[in-house]
């Protein structure tokens, strides 16, 4: 299953009481405790570690925004 997938997936079934039409980022449903499960879990499932910067708002505008960033963590970039 692609990155962008599974953390889709993660969101809806974890972290939103009803399934969301589009980008459940993109739409603002996550509070700051979401966002930090979604943290912990991009972390522990694709066994990377983000830094302070990464934590931005942008890389959290949408669920491709954050496949990203893993992707980049994945590589060392």
């Amino acid at each position: 299953m692609r990155t962008r997938s599974r953390i889709r997936r993660f969101i809806v079934d974890e972290l939103l009481d009803a399934r969301p039409v589009g980008d459940p980022l993109a739409q603002d449903l996550l509070d700051s405790l979401a966002l930090e499960q979604l943290v912990a879990f991009c972390e522990e499932e694709f066994g990377v570690r983000f830094d302070d910067a990464d934590l931005i708002a942008e890389n959290f505008e949408s669920v491709g925004a954050v496949a990203s960033l893993v992707e980049r963590a994945q590589r060392g970039a």
